[in-house]
């Protein structure tokens, strides 16, 4: 297989963009388009240096029709979604096998995402934790991409769904492009207690005002009472605690 270079793909990705502005008119043009693009390469969605959608809404003269024919259907399949609190942001879900057509609800999701099917293309569990962004459909044994759909009153944008594991490193990755050491990567960051271990947040939300994806991944993990400081800024100086979980 052939493997592009970052600037190709960057030029890729400006020209998906520029192709698709127009946005989506109904649903059936946006379930369409999540189910053709099984067929895009996947490397364009594991590359987490441009983990921004692809998918467009705001040129699109319907999109309040459009959302609420997504909540809809959201609501009928039992999807599930995320709401950020302080915010009028929610993430819905509308993640479905593009080839049998099974719902796969949030929560399925967030449990796939703990336990993937193994693939032997990486070469441990870790590796795939870490850059494997596909679920997997048992029913039909097809591989896809998972979609949420980000509303603050209109669809703005659908996101790449990252497990806890991926959001670590792509926002870590994100800022060593930068020369910033960050999360797992400063040390000092590492809290050890028996065999477990902690990480502190030490990331500023304002810093990542370009990267939306890397702020809703983040945000749907974290406990409400650590979403607020995040948010305002304070949650360095108060040395929260990432997701506020220990883990291994």
């Amino acid at each position: 297989m052939e493997v592009l270079t970052q600037d190709e793909i960057d030029q890729l990705l400006t020209n998906i963009d520029s192709a698709d502005t127009k946005g989506f008119e109904d649903i059936e043009a946006f379930e369409r388009y999540l189910t053709e693009r099984k067929d895009v390469s996947e490397e364009l969605y594991g590359i987490f240096g441009k983990d921004v959608s692809i998918c467009r809404f705001f040129a699109s003269g319907n999109n309040e029709n459009l959302l609420e024919d997504i909540r809809r259907k959201n609501e009928a399949e039992g999807y599930g979604n995320v709401k950020i609190p302080n915010t009028n942001i929610t993430l819905i879900n509308y993640s479905f096998c593009p080839q049998c057509k099974t719902a796969f609800s949030y929560k399925a999701l967030v449990d796939y995402y703990r336990n993937p099917k193994p693939d032997p293309r990486y070469k441990n569990r870790m590796y795939q934790y870490r850059e494997d962004t596909r679920a997997y459909c048992n029913n039909c044994d097809t591989y896809f991409l998972p979609a949420l759909v980000i509303s603050d009153g209109t669809p703005r944008n659908e996101v790449q769904f990252l497990c806890r594991v991926q959001t670590i490193d792509a926002v870590e990755k994100y800022f060593s492009q930068k020369d910033m050491s960050v999360l797992t990567k400063n040390k000092n960051n590492v809290i050890h207690k028996d065999k477990l271990r902690a990480i502190k947040n030490d990331v500023f939300i304002k810093d990542l005002e370009e990267k939306p994806t890397l702020i809703t991944n983040i945000i749907q993990y974290t406990p409400f009472r650590y979403i607020t400081k995040f948010v305002d800024g304070t949650n360095v100086e108060k040395g929260d605690l990432l997701f506020d979980e220990w883990g291994r």
